[in-house]
């Protein structure tokens, strides 16, 4: 437990869970309607506008991720939590309802996309630590798995119902769901900023070059650094460009297709909990992040075949089966990364360890959705798919030798 924080008690765990995965389906159907305007929207496949879109949201979150721990020095964590959770809801939904009522669905987005960065980037950096708190103080890595199992219930709700939803009237009514359903977790952390729950607070606020500096002086940071930065660029694209993926295999319908293969990935996050328990007992976390990675990739190079064979009507089965393999090996890496990151770092500097992967990633990912969105609307979805995977169980096996390298000259062998 942390030094501080008092034991939550069950009902303020379970609202936080309940809002939250209402809050995420909101996430989750606002995503699907973003890129589903983007890609419907372009005269193309959608790829590179959509990739540009999340590229410019994704940047400005780098630019939240820096200015965090700053922020909760002076107002502390659940406040600052609290005020961003608020500006996701009034922000979606502002730009919901214009969406809704024009024509210029590109211009509005690539407009609206660096706030929804700066606010994302604040809430990813946050997320570990105030769920701890709400949920179990004594444990982050077990904070963060049942975390995963009601948001996984939400994304799978969320996706299939949103994408239905959004196939029946309009992406803007998408964008506008993931404000209206972000609202009820808002009030609830608002009305908890002012009680004693948030004690905890960051007496240093480090630079930019200092939280990358601290990751690259510990050996095992310096892993978790370099695994997420490839998988960013390589790996994690896939799951925010699953709308312009399909699109570019010509799946019909478009918004619901999507939908359905991000409820089977969500479906895969239930399964996190049980995986990291059993990881954790025999591997430690970056031994169990590389194996995730490897279960990605494969789940890639599989998806990467079935878009070469003509399934028909049973292909969007096939892919949301894929897709549980894939969520349960992505958010499993993401567990573990986060908590193991966390862990090895330096006593008091876990926040900033957090911050300092998260920023890694926040930059990263820009990167990669670019390249994947040019690579879809070029190379087209197997192409891109299948050298993305090879190139990052290549990246995975380095990783892996240097570890086992490094273990066996610390051992003396």
């Amino acid at each position: 437990m942390v030094p501080g924080e008092p034991v939550p008690s069950r009902l303020r765990a379970s609202a936080f869970l309940a809002l939250g995965g209402l809050a995420v389906a909101g996430t989750i159907i606002g995503q699907l309607g973003a890129t589903s305007a983007t890609t419907l929207a372009s005269d193309g496949n959608g790829g590179l506008e959509t990739g540009i879109f999340l590229s410019v949201m994704l940047a400005f979150a780098g630019i939240g991720t820096m200015s965090v721990n700053r922020l909760t020095s002076r107002w502390g964590r659940l406040r600052v939590f609290a005020v961003a959770q608020a500006g996701v809801a009034v922000a979606w939904a502002i730009v919901g309802l214009i969406e809704m009522f024009t024509t210029s669905s590109l211009l509005v987005l690539w407009l609206s996309a660096p706030l929804f960065g700066v606010l994302s980037g604040i809430t990813v950096v946050l997320t570990p630590f105030i769920a701890r708190q709400f949920i179990d103080p004594s444990s982050l890595a077990t904070s963060l798995a049942r975390r995963g199992v009601a948001v996984g219930i939400a994304t799978i709700l969320g996706a299939s119902l949103g994408g239905y939803i959004i196939h029946r009237t309009d992406p803007g009514v998408g964008i506008l769901a993931n404000g209206v359903l972000t609202m009820p977790l808002a009030i609830l952390l608002l009305r908890s900023s002012h009680q004693s729950i948030d004690v905890t607070a960051v007496a240093k606020s480090p630079k930019v070059r200092e939280l990358v500096a601290a990751l690259w002086s510990n050996t095992t940071l310096r892993h978790f650094a370099v695994l997420t930065v490839f998988s960013m660029v390589i790996m994690s694209p896939m799951f925010n460009m699953v709308v312009p993926l399909l699109n570019s295999i010509d799946h019909d319908p478009l918004p619901s297709g999507a939908g359905l293969m991000l409820a089977g990935i969500a479906g895969g996050r239930l399964l996190v909990p049980t995986i990291v328990k059993r990881i954790l007992r025999r591997q430690t976390e970056l031994g169990g992040a590389l194996w995730a990675s490897i279960g990605v990739t494969s789940c890639m190079l599989i998806f990467a075949a079935t878009t070469a064979i003509p399934f028909t009507q049973v292909d969007l089965v096939v892919w949301t089966i894929i897709g549980i393999c894939l969520g349960a090996s992505r958010f499993t890496l993401r567990t573990l990364t986060i908590a193991g990151v966390a862990h090895s770092a330096a006593p008091g500097g876990e926040q900033s360890g957090v911050a300092g992967i998260a920023l890694l990633a926040t930059i990263s990912l820009p990167i990669g959705t670019l390249l994947w969105g040019l690579s879809l609307d070029y190379l087209a979805a197997t192409a891109t798919v299948a050298i993305s995977a090879l190139t990052m169980t290549a990246v995975v096996g380095g990783l892996a030798y240097t570890v086992r390298r490094n273990r066996r000259a610390a051992s003396g062998i």
